[in-house]
């Protein structure tokens, strides 16, 4: 008798334990996004990356993933090369001194960006060194200078090969 009350109660924990489970799911899954920001226009977006602590406080209401201002991981390293524009890069191969001030401002208008090492030619697509937070403005005012020096990190993913870059280096 005692025996079947054990499992008794042990069964009617476990039920408590996966219906908890099972709504704390649902009301993830349904209170998500709370405050449709993921639906919220670019432009407004765009205006928060100036105001951070109201962004994560939007964020934290409408129940949003947010990783802004944490460190990219990766393997720390010093490159020399150029940074560049990837459409006129990918697309014409077009870069360096002739070619800066286009890169620049395909930058400013949202192209990203790439990182060419004089180490082999390889090329990078460039990350912020942490999410969310722009460039280093020396960093940007360099695009364009063949022969800088950067520290950052390396990461690849997918074959793709990336450098958070976090400074340029003295």
């Amino acid at each position: 008798m005692q025996t079947s009350l054990r499992r008794g109660n042990r069964r009617r924990s476990v039920a408590s334990l996966l219906t908890g489970i099972a709504t704390l799911g649902l009301y993830a899954f349904q209170f998500g996004d709370r405050n449709e920001l993921n639906k919220m226009p670019f432009t407004k977006v765009q205006a928060l990356a100036e105001d951070l602590p109201k962004a994560r406080s939007l964020a934290k209401q409408g129940n949003i993933d947010f990783l802004v201002g944490q460190a990219v991981p990766g393997k720390t390293v010093t490159l020399r090369g150029e940074v560049t524009d990837a459409n006129c890069y990918l697309g014409t191969h077009t870069h360096a001194y002739d070619h800066a001030f286009c890169a620049k401002l395909c930058a400013a208008a949202g192209a990203p960006l790439l990182f060419v090492s004089d180490q082999g030619g390889q090329v990078y697509l460039v990350l912020n060194q942490q999410n969310g937070i722009r460039l280093p403005s020396d960093v940007l005012d360099r695009i364009g200078v063949p022969g800088i020096v950067v520290k950052g990190k390396v990461l690849e993913s997918d074959g793709m090969h990336a450098l958070a870059i976090e400074r340029l280096a003295q």
